[in-house]
């Protein structure tokens, strides 16, 4: 007799929390002096403005699939840089926004407007969009002289996958 499918929605949006709660966890441990830190060779994009960045694009997605057009986004300040407590506070309102949107899209209550329309492709298009400015976060930081703790490194971004902490 055949069984019926688990679903899977709940892990997809699972999987997604704990990827926002390690970029979460990577804002906290990163210096003051830190968030200034920009990659040689870059156009100039502090880490505070990677962070920013992914705001930006998880809003601009979102607005995308919800309405079919651009958003309208106003840029950055470019004279002031975002604060901890400001990034902090985007990048939780934007998880739960994506988490959120990602749950009804799973549900069939939401449209994903590209990525053929499969929620979980996009989903695995933010975290790799996302992973990839980590890592150029971290490099920032060590060129800079300013490593990431090992348990943040290690425990922190990888453990969470691995371990489910």
């Amino acid at each position: 007799m055949p069984t019926e499918a688990p679903d899977l929605a709940p892990l997809v949006v699972q999987a997604w929390r704990v990827h926002d709660r390690i970029g979460l966890g990577l804002l906290a441990a990163i210096p003051d002096a830190g968030l200034q830190a920009v990659p040689a060779g870059s156009k100039g994009r502090t880490v505070a403005r990677v962070f920013a960045h992914l705001v930006r694009v998880r809003r601009g997605w979102l607005h995308y699939h919800e309405t079919g057009q651009r958003p309208k986004i106003p840029r950055e300040d470019r004279d002031r840089p975002p604060s901890r407590a400001a990034l902090r506070e985007a990048l939780q309102e934007s998880g739960r926004d994506v988490a959120d949107f990602l749950d009804r899209a799973l549900h069939g209550r939401a449209r994903v407007r590209a990525f053929a329309g499969n929620p979980a492709r996009w989903m695995t298009y933010l975290i790799s969009h996302e992973s990839h400015h980590r890592g150029q976060i971290a490099l920032a930081l060590k060129q800079q002289g300013m490593r990431l703790p090992e348990k943040v490194a290690m425990q922190g971004l990888w453990g969470a996958w691995m371990w489910g902490k």
